[in-house]
Order: structure tokens, then sequence, then C-alpha cells
């Protein structure tokens, strides 16, 4: 085995250990034992996550999930505190009652219910030929899931969800008869001196029980010419003659062109996330949005170029040269 191919397996060790001893963790509390920093740490738990080894929470802790070992699903639970209200009140409830039938909740709930996938496994099942759709609490067992759905057939309950704060009812304030004829004067004098205005009434909104209303702002599409291709068919071309395959395109102007892509490499396939750029000089914050846009990804970098790099970018390179990828083309 290569002495580099150890180590990073060493590296992959050292993370499970460290996840078996602490539970679910975050990528900053993985790079301080691998004493890297966290975007390196990402990598290696993206790495693992790939081949099987650990899973991703639905849920976040700030911006970035839990990463954690199959079978450490409960510890999930001591992480609810980052839920919003509405999440948290849906999950204790679910967790009480073990298991919720969709169709009798309120809309509130429901999308709650929709958003803690860490704990809520949504279920459909066919009652007396109807298909219902049933929330299942996490951690009970398929054979209790059974078992509560068929109790709660034989012996039917609505679930009713409380919020936890009420809005107090004010009592109303009665004013003493003087005061009420001087303000019924007052306000009929005002009547008088304003001319009457017609009413307008707004359209009916129409809007879902389970969906806020949205509002879509349409922007104009730019037609692009024949000419505003140039560029990217050129990339196009690039591509093919270096027999990389082009997996999908996520962005296409006139001087700019972004896409996933997959190249073979010694060791198997490799997707990239290509950035490709028709401008002179290359600067650092060209490589740190392509190399940002890569992590969501997942992926590592390419970008790609006619120009050169600038004295900032060059030292980009040097620093991340392991998860971004810089080559000079001639088109």
């Amino acid at each position: 085995m290569p002495a580099d191919l150890q180590k990073i397996n060493e590296v992959k060790e050292r993370i499970l250990n460290t996840i078996k001893l602490r539970g679910p963790s975050l990528p900053v509390h993985i790079s301080k034992t691998i004493n890297t920093s966290p975007i390196f740490a990402s990598a290696f738990l993206s790495e693992l996550y790939a081949e099987g080894r650990i899973k991703i929470s639905n849920m976040k802790v700030g911006s970035s999930p839990l990463y954690f070992i199959p079978g450490q699903e409960n510890l999930l639970e001591n992480f609810s505190e980052y839920l919003n209200q509405r999440e948290k009140e849906a999950f204790h409830l679910l967790k009480k009652e073990k298991i919720l039938f969709d169709e009798t909740q309120t809309p509130v709930v429901r999308v709650a219910l929709r958003a803690i996938k860490d704990f809520a496994i949504p279920i459909k099942t066919i009652i007396r030929g109807e298909p219902k759709g049933v929330w299942k609490y996490h951690l009970i067992s398929d054979e209790e899931f059974r078992d509560l759905v068929e109790h709660s057939i034989s012996h039917p309950q609505r679930h009713e969800f409380k919020p936890t704060q009420e809005i107090p009812k004010t009592a109303p304030v009665l004013m003493p008869p003087e005061i009420r004829e001087i303000k019924e004067s007052v306000i009929e004098t005002i009547k008088q001196t304003i001319p009457d205005v017609p009413k307008i009434t707004p359209p009916p909104i129409k809007q879902s029980l389970e969906q806020p209303a949205e509002i879509t702002i349409e922007k104009p599409i730019k037609k692009m010419k024949a000419k505003d291709f140039e560029f990217s068919n050129k990339i196009k071309e690039y591509l093919q003659a270096k027999d990389i395959e082009l997996l999908s395109i996520i962005e296409e102007k006139k001087k700019d062109f972004s896409a996933k892509i997959r190249i073979d490499m010694p060791f198997g396939k490799q997707e990239y996330f290509l950035v490709a750029k028709d401008k002179k000089k290359i600067s650092e914050i060209d490589l740190t949005m392509a190399h940002q846009r890569a992590q969501s990804e997942k992926i590592l970098s390419l970008i790609i170029s006619p120009g050169d790099l600038d004295k900032k970018a060059l030292e980009y390179i040097r620093t991340w040269r392991n998860l971004v990828k810089f080559e000079k083309i001639r088109l």
C-alpha cells in the first residue's frame, strides 16, 4: 500500500474512533482531533460518508450537519435544542405519542414534522382500504409501530396540538358615561369634515393551509446570441479532446462557464466542479468562489482559463493545492 494512501486510511480510522467516543460530531470537533482545518476535516468526512461508514444528519447545528456512526441515531436527540420552536414542539409531541396520523394534525405540525427528518419517519399505511399517512417516532420498532396503529384504529383519538404560549385575553375597558359622550361627539364632528372615500376591496388571496403563499418575481430572460456561446463551445471541445466527461452544465454565459465533470484517475473516476473564465487575470476571489461552490457539492474544484493567476491567486493555489486545481488553456 502506498505511503500516502496508508496515511489517509489512518486519519479516517482516527476520525471513526473519535465519533465512536464522543457521538455525533461537527467538522470543527474532528479537525481538532486530526490537527487540521475544518475544511480538510469535511473532505475526510465526505469520503467516509460516500463509503457508507458514517451518516449525516438532516438537522444542522449552525451551518453544518452532524456526522455519526450507524447505531448512534438516539444520540441525535441531545441536539434537539437546535431545532426551532415549532420543530421542538412537534418533536416532543411525536416522542410522547410514538405515532401521529398526518390527517389529524394542524398545518403547523405537519410542516414541522416534515422538517425533522432525523426523528420523524413518514409511513404510508392502508387502513380499511384507504391510504393513510402516519408519522413514526424514529426509535420505535416496526412491530411496536404496527401495534400502536392497530390500537389507534380500535381506540380513535385526535391528537391536538397546543402551542406553548397563549395570548392572554384582555378584558374590555369601560369608559365613564360623560367621557363616552364627549368621544362620540368628537368622532361625529370628524366624520362631517372628512369627505367620503370610496372603499377599495382587495382581490381575495388563495392560500394553502399546508404552506404559506409564495410570490414569484419573474425576471426577463436575456436571449443569448450564437456568438455568446463561442467561449462555452470551445470549453466543451476542450473537454471532449481531453476525454473528460461533462455530467451537467451549471451556468453558461458569454465569458463564464461552470459545470460538473468527471475525470478518469489512476484510482478511479473523480468528479470536479469546473469553472472556466475568459479573462486575462484570475484573482483570489475567482478561486475562492469556485472552491466554495465545490465544497457545497462535496467535490474538488478545477478552474481553467486562457489567462494567468495573479499574485494572491498563486498563493491561494499553493495553500489549497489538494482541493483546488488550476490549468491554463489555449483556445
